[in-house]
């Protein structure tokens, strides 16, 4: 027991030392940036006047502009450990101009032969912060779930490879659809196997998701035959010639793929415990059991998506606001949009209860009963 504990701690602490020095790696990292990185040392600033925003009409909606003087000291480069003076400005709200503060490491754009004659910001230097809060999210996920959270993680990597190859292909004109369709079969698959193993209860919840998923963009793709045109006009970042229907059918159709994959995984993995616990349990009484598990996750599951969606609407919302635009109209163009993504979600974790129960009863109580059956 003593060695077993020994070794846990021991494990636990290369760990952290290993993830310590990613990070502390990231924070010194600015020799390895082609651009000059620089340190601010000092800042002083002064209200400069005002201007008017986006949309100002009268003198009240003017707001407060400032100029700040930044003492830079630069980080890498042939002008490495120079000083130099650097001019900001920004308006209060801070919209399209950033405010910068004393230790901010930022990106610096400078012109000169042999000395430096201007230079200006461009930017903060951010990575430091986001390999500090994965290495963070990493020991927690390893510690907490051990070699399951591994896994997790192997998969969240994969993911994010996945569809960064898929947004590759599809900027060298691969059908969008397609490679939809391909990266919800890889996410599914992949994800559910490489974290909970592979099983009979994993692959009852991967049939059970990708069942739901074409069950619900089936019933998307008929109420749009059926249902009307649907004005596109109002998404977001329009620009060329795009095919906005298919976009659209793309991010519905991976919109709920986690929350449906949740749904598929609780249920198969409760059900598989309780015929492992009972292998002689009635199935009327397993269907029973099914159905109010998922009962219990519905709610909080539909809720998840609803919030993940306001999210994602709210700031957009409120820089529109702000900017004299009137919340019914927000409402009449934003709004629709993220309704659909939201009701398409719900319905698919809707429809995942019972198609979970159905395949997960198949496959851990009726298949089991099975003489022929090999697994």
């Amino acid at each position: 027991m003593e060695n077993e504990k020994y070794r846990t701690y021991k494990w636990k602490a290369w760990l952290l030392a290993t993830l310590f020095l990613v990070v502390f790696f990231a924070f010194h990292n600015e020799r390895f940036y082609p651009s000059a990185i620089g340190k601010i040392t000092k800042v002083t600033e002064k209200e400069n006047g005002s201007a008017g925003n986006y949309n100002s009409e009268y003198d009240s909606e003017k707001e407060i502009t400032y100029e700040q003087t930044c003492i830079v000291r630069i980080l890498n480069g042939e002008y490495k450990g120079e000083k130099i003076t650097v001019k900001n400005s920004y308006s209060y709200s801070q919209v399209d101009t950033e405010k910068y503060r004393r230790g901010d490491k930022v990106f610096l754009s400078i012109t000169g032969e042999k000395h430096i004659s201007y230079a200006n910001i461009t930017g903060v230097k951010r990575d430091q912060y986001a390999v500090l809060m994965i290495a963070v999210l990493s020991y927690l996920v390893i510690v907490l779930a051990g070699r399951r959270g591994i896994r997790t993680l192997l998969s969240l990597l994969f993911n994010i490879a996945v569809f960064a190859y898929g947004l590759k292909l599809y900027d060298q004109g691969v059908d969008l659809l397609v490679i939809c369709n391909v990266l919800i079969v890889l996410f599914t698959v992949v994800t559910l196997f490489l974290v909970n193993g592979v099983n009979k209860r994993t692959l009852a919840a991967i049939l059970s998701a990708l069942v739901t998923e074409v069950l619900v963009i089936f019933l998307f793709r008929l109420a749009m035959k059926y249902g009307g045109e649907i004005d596109y006009a109002a998404l977001d970042y329009i620009t060329g010639d795009q095919d906005l229907e298919t976009i659209f059918i793309a991010s519905i159709s991976i919109a709920g793929l986690g929350a449906t994959m949740d749904v598929g995984v609780s249920i198969a993995a409760a059900l598989n415990e309780l015929v492992v616990k009972n292998p002689k349990i009635p199935l009327k009484n397993l269907i029973h059991s099914g159905r109010e598990l998922g009962y219990d996750i519905m709610g909080t599951m539909i809720n998840v998506l609803l919030f993940t969606y306001l999210c994602g609407l709210f700031p957009v919302m409120i820089i529109e606001m702000k900017n004299s635009v009137r919340l019914l109209t927000i409402l009449r163009l934003q709004i629709p949009f993220e309704i659909c993504r939201f009701l398409i979600g719900g319905i698919g974790i809707l429809a995942a209860i019972p198609v979970s129960i159905l395949i997960s009863t198949v496959l851990l109580k009726l298949h089991k009963k099975s003489p022929a059956s090999g697994m």
